[in-house]
Parts: C-alpha cells; structure tokens; sequence
C-alpha cells in the first residue's frame, strides 16, 4: 500500500500518516518504547527509588546512558532514516567532543571547567560519551521542538538554507534553555563537572558564557545535519501517525521533571520558561500540523479550503 499522502501543514507529499507501521518497522517501533519506558523508569526512581526501593540500572553510567540514547536515535531513525540518524550521531560524538576539549583547555566557548570521574572514561580531558550524552539530552529535543515551533512540521524540510539556518539558530536557543535547568544538577550539585575561574557569574556557580557558547556550537551543528538531510533526502521509513509523532515531546517533558525538579531552588522555575513553554508551543504545533491548521501566509487560497 502506498503510504504517500498530502501533508496538511505544507500541502506537500509526505509519507506522514495516521496508518499503522507493518514489518520490520513495528519491532523499530518496539523497540522505541521499550527505551521510552526504561528511561520513564529512570525518572520515577529518582523521584522514589529511595523510598520504594526500586533497583537502578546497572553499568554505572554507561548502563544509564543506553535508554535515552537508545530512544532517542531509534527515533530518528524511523522519523528521517538510518543514515540521517548515523551521521547526526556520528558527528555529534566528534563535534561535541572536540568544543568541550577546548573549553576544557582554553575556556571558551563554555568557560572554564573539568570533569570528575562521574561520567566515566576520558579521551584527553573529556568523557568519551560526551556527544552521545549531547545527542539524547539536546540535540533530539532541540531538533524536534526546533522544527515544529518554527516550521510547523514534523521534519524541518521547508523553506531554503536561510529558513534552515534560523530554525538551527532556535534550536541552539532551546539547546541553551535545556542546559539552564541541567548544569545547575549536574554541575552545581552532582559535581559531574566542576567550574572553575567563574566567580563573576550569579547563575549557580556557571558563567554567561556557557549559554552563549551553546548557540555559538550547536547552531552549525544543527545546520549541517539539515544540509546533509537534503542531500540525502531524507525521509521516514515508514508512517508517523500522532501518538509517534509526540514520542519526543514526551521524552522532553521527562527531561524537564528529571534535571528541574530535583535542581537547587528556584532552577523549576526557570526550567518552566527554558523548557516549558518551548513544549506547550511545540504541542500546539503538532496538533496543528496534524489538524492542517499551519499553513504558511502565501499557499493558495486553494490549498486553505
């Protein structure tokens, strides 16, 4: 059956449907959730595993880090294809890495700061894990609220390299949102890296320059994953009907109750602007763009009706 449609928010075809998947689509899919609610587990025993006695997931934190990294590039590729997936993945690991080597060393873009041992083995002075922690925490997150706030749409496709440029902009903007809620756990109160050199700063311990040096890397970072996009011609391997497509809100949702509440006071507060009301647009997106309510101020009187 042919699962090419009229897409409502572009009036585009897309392989975006409420249909259900078949074949090897179904076990990516099942997969999908199974590391959605590990990770659910993740959030309910840090809020009461102490109290309930439920047991963490072993592997230290290589263990932790397999559900939301597991979610979080199954998602993508079932949403816009393996090799999308692979190379966003790919080059988050090296990019990411080689930023927080030179913060590490010279101080920017971030500040000055090192890691403690909590994140596991170092390559030089970083964590070799950091951009696999980078693409689950942020980049997933960003991309999806990204799209659906500036685009209206589930995959970011429209327009030309300056609309993509700006929504790439948005999407280091929510990056540096999400990061104000968790460096103050991670950082601030876990210890999982420790600032330094940054006593001029008034946000828990972390300098101003952290938040502008996410926009500074993630921006490209985001710009070149959608080129490649393009140029691969990405696409979905199979339909995405409404409850898929909010798969990723959800996941964001858990972030933001993972890293705003158990966070220093007054950090939820912030994260109810940083994070919560880029969710509440971005759901208001997708039930538009499933309604066919977005559509862009120049499409034909025609393609309203």
């Amino acid at each position: 059956m042919n699962s090419t449609i009229r897409e409502p928010a572009r009036g585009r075809l897309t392989n975006f449907r409420p249909d259900g998947a078949t074949g090897p689509n179904r076990v990516l899919l099942g997969l999908m959730s199974l590391f959605l609610l590990a990770f659910l587990y993740m959030v309910v025993r840090a809020f009461l595993g102490h109290s309930l006695h439920l047991p963490g997931i072993p592997g230290g934190p290589y263990g932790k880090l397999v559900p939301p990294l597991g979610f979080a590039f199954l998602y993508l590729s079932y949403t816009r294809g393996f090799r999308s997936s692979l190379f966003l993945v790919a080059f988050a690991a090296v990019f990411c890495w080689l930023a927080e080597e030179c913060s590490v060393h010279n101080g920017f873009p971030f500040g000055h700061y090192y890691y403690s041992d909590m994140l596991g083995y170092k390559l030089d002075v970083v964590p070799i894990t950091i951009g696999l922690n980078y693409f689950w925490i942020y980049i997933l997150p960003g991309l999806v609220v990204a799209n659906l706030i500036v685009q209206g749409n589930l995959s970011g496709s429209g327009g030309g390299l300056g609309r993509l440029l700006f929504t790439s902009f948005v999407a280091s903007v929510l990056v540096s949102g999400i990061d104000m809620a968790v460096d103050p756990l991670d950082a601030t109160k876990l210890s999982e890296w420790v600032w330094t050199k940054n006593n001029y700063t008034g946000y828990y311990g972390i300098p101003y320059m952290n938040y502008l040096g996410y926009v500074l890397v993630m921006t490209p970072l985001f710009f070149v994953h959608g080129v490649v996009e393009r140029r691969i011609g990405a696409s979905p391997r199979g339909p995405v009907n409404w409850p898929v497509a909010s798969l990723p809100l959800f996941f964001y949702f858990l972030l933001f109750l993972l890293y705003g509440i158990p966070a220093q006071s007054g950090v939820f507060l912030v994260a109810c602007f940083t994070m919560g009301l880029p969710l509440v647009l971005a759901v208001d997106r997708l039930v538009g763009f499933f309604a066919g309510r977005h559509l862009p101020a120049d499409e034909p009187a025609a393609a309203r009706s």
